[in-house]
């Protein structure tokens, strides 16, 4: 068995467990709207994408299975809750998610923000739990990692910038700078409190820092450029919204060609940063699930991660 169908099997199991410890980690609800939302917005538990890098990843660190698993599931219940939020109608008023009607189409606002807090609220919970084995100086730096990825100059402030009005002439550097507060924050997450959690040295903890905001910034790019092809079938979502309501767009920024040429030049920088990483490179093989698949500029884009 190769390392790529090895890793493939093994990012399979991990997803299945971890798409368990999902659904079932918000345990009993007691108020029936709440325990309503939430059980649809949990049977869908989208790609895993995060939670399986950052359990395999954290695996490969040495961290305790259940640490690992932990930070995985905590990190999913934090980008699912941040999805939730963007798709209200105070943000990007969309329908569909995930190939199914959005939490707040079905539920409402109000059952769709609670719901949402209340993976916010576990979220958290998780991830501590998952940082406890950690020494007390990692654990400072992990919590520092997290306020900047998440706090107002990461996710949080990255949304606000997104809300801010992009219609006419977009920068497409600005363009680039709201992503990296987004996605590439998340991603930075994945690998970086697996990281330092576990017994990552200097060096890895700086290229995996690299990889994750460049593997964030392609998959903004890919997203951009999904965003103007509009086939929901494809996606699973809501399209043509950043146009609509004016906001930052890669497309919009510098044209179809420039943006996927930017796409490919992120994607070969980032197989640079991760070729320099220590060791073989089938020591990293879970990295290999945040790297975007596109096909030919003009054609419909297809993910490989499917991290919708």
């Amino acid at each position: 068995m190769n390392a790529n169908v090895w890793w493939k099997r093994r990012a399979g199991c991990a997803r299945e467990m971890l798409a368990a410890s999902f659904r079932q980690g918000m345990g009993p609800i007691g108020e029936p709207r709440l325990a309503s939302s939430l059980g649809d917005l949990l049977a869908r538990p989208g790609s895993l994408v995060r939670a399986v890098v950052a359990y395999l990843l954290g695996i490969e660190m040495g961290m305790a299975e259940e640490s690992a698993r932990a930070l995985g599931c905590g990190l999913e219940y934090l980008h699912t809750a941040s999805l939730v939020f963007d798709d209200l109608p105070a943000m990007d008023d969309a329908r569909l998610r995930r190939g199914a009607p959005c939490l707040h189409v079905i539920h409402g606002e109000a059952m769709a923000m609670l719901a949402a807090l209340a993976l916010v609220n576990r979220g958290y919970f998780l991830l501590w739990q998952g940082m406890r084995g950690a020494s007390l100086a990692r654990r400072d730096e992990a919590g520092e990692l997290m306020d900047e990825c998440l706090g107002i100059n990461g996710l949080t402030g990255g949304q606000a910038y997104d809300l801010a009005g992009w219609r006419g002439c977009q920068d497409p550097a600005e363009v680039a700078a709201v992503a990296a507060r987004k996605t590439g924050a998340l991603l930075r997450l994945t690998v970086g409190l697996p990281a330092l959690c576990g017994r990552g040295n200097h060096r890895e903890v700086q290229l995996l820092d690299r990889l994750a905001l460049l593997r964030g910034l392609a998959y903004q790019a890919a997203d951009d450029l999904k965003d103007v092809l509009d086939n929901e079938d494809a996606t699973g979502k809501s399209g043509g919204r950043d146009d609509e309501l004016g906001r930052p767009n890669l497309v919009a920024a510098e044209g179809f060609d420039a943006a996927f040429r930017r796409f490919a030049r992120l994607q070969e920088t980032g197989d640079r940063v991760e070729g320099a990483l220590p060791g073989p490179p089938e020591r990293w093989g879970m990295l290999r699930l945040l790297r975007v698949e596109a096909p030919p500029a003009g054609h419909e884009l297809s993910l490989a991660s499917a991290a919708v």
